[in-house]
């Protein structure tokens, strides 16, 4: 029986081209093609600065190295999002700390993060806020921006999903990335995002002095003396974090079909939503009117004593499906090592234990799509 899998690379002939030139050129790595990548994200987001790296993980440690967040401060993050988002504070000996969900967007809730940030004792270490734009959806970075602006906190974007969303500002329409609204926005460049490098990430600003140490410290912090002669120093400990050429070339190649593939995938959540929105059980996900997104995920809701039972009827029918995600307090280091629990942060805990991620990529085939509607329409 044929599988519909949960997720899935869309790669054309085009690619494999770019990436066969590539690996045929004199530059395997820290060649010409990583600095055209680079551009080319710059260009498409709107950002002045790309810097191009390993993964969106890397990215994100990098962040935290370029914005000075060290031992003793606070970095704040949503609960719901791959445990990297967190994770970042943890490599610069900070501490994360979460604020809960919305329930309507499944993004970090404004209003509690005011709350939070209120509280002097809460308030005086923290260096950092990293909003997730979860799913692909927009979350409130304009509000987040004032927010933080206001105790001088820097914002660092997870568009880990958003590759190609967009934000309107009064009467013009920002994309996600440009860091209009943050100091650094982050993205990944994984199998299942909207474009792939195999494995890569990047992190995009429009702030030269996190550009230049962004660029130092993925190649293990070295500082060239003198351009083309052979002394070198290392003034701060980096990482090798950089990524190939023939990986930037297959990243140039998708960059160009971007737009095509989030028209894609919108067009597979309209169809989503028109079948599914007849089932009552059935919560579907929602985007605020002044955004467009680009939708890595498409999560519903159902009751939560059905998801599981659902997921394993989509299972026995070959259809993929995956929960996004477990809340990060609730993982075993973070329960261990910081003490958190059940109830710490309980509309998170409630989204997750209702939602499920159906099938979405760019080459979803109608009838596979079909399938996986008529699977549900079954079970319900």
């Amino acid at each position: 029986m044929k599988t519909v899998p949960y997720s899935h690379q869309y790669i054309t002939d085009d690619d494999v081209r770019g990436v066969v030139r590539a690996l045929r050129s004199d530059w395997l790595t820290q060649g010409p093609k990583i600095r055209e990548f680079e551009e080319a994200l710059a260009e498409y987001t709107g950002a002045r600065y790309a810097v191009a790296v390993s993964s969106g993980t890397s990215a994100l440690h990098l962040s935290m190295l370029a914005l000075n967040v060290t031992e003793g401060d606070r970095v704040i993050t949503s609960p719901i999002t791959f445990s990297a988002s967190a994770n970042c504070a943890l490599y610069v000996n900070a501490r994360p700390s979460f604020v809960d969900i919305d329930d309507k967007t499944y993004h970090m809730d404004t209003e509690r993060l005011k709350d939070f940030l209120k509280v002097p004792s809460q308030r005086r270490k923290v260096k950092a806020v990293v909003p997730v734009h979860f799913m692909g959806t927009v979350a409130d970075i304009v509000e987040i921006k004032k927010v933080c602006a206001g105790y001088g906190i820097k914002v660092v974007e997870d568009a880990a999903h958003a590759l190609g969303a967009e934000y309107r500002i009064r009467e013009r329409w920002a994309k996600v990335g440009s860091s209009r609204h943050s100091d650094i926005t982050i993205f990944s460049f994984h199998p299942i995002k909207h474009i792939t490098t195999g494995e890569g990430g990047a992190i995009l600003t429009n702030d030269r002095n996190i550009y230049k140490s962004a660029l130092k410290l993925r190649h293990h912090g070295i500082v060239k003396k003198e351009k083309g002669f052979w002394s070198y120093d290392i003034p701060q400990i980096g990482f090798n974090y950089r990524i190939t050429d023939f990986q930037s070339a297959l990243g140039i190649s998708q960059l160009k079909k971007l737009n095509k593939m989030v028209r894609e995938r919108r067009r597979l959540v309209s169809t989503y939503n028109n079948r599914l929105s007849k089932i009552e059980a059935i919560r579907l996900p929602s985007e605020r009117d002044d955004t467009r997104a680009s939708y890595h995920l498409y999560v519903i809701r159902v009751p939560r004593k059905r998801r599981d039972r659902l997921y394993n009827y989509l299972k026995e029918k070959g259809i993929s499906t995956q929960v996004n995600y477990i809340p990060v307090h609730l993982l075993s280091y973070y329960k261990k090592t910081f003490g958190y629990r059940w109830n710490d942060f309980p509309v998170a805990e409630r989204y997750f234990k209702e939602c499920l991620s159906l099938p979405l990529y760019a080459g979803l085939s109608k009838p596979d799509q079909l399938k996986v509607i008529k699977g549900i329409e079954e079970f319900f």
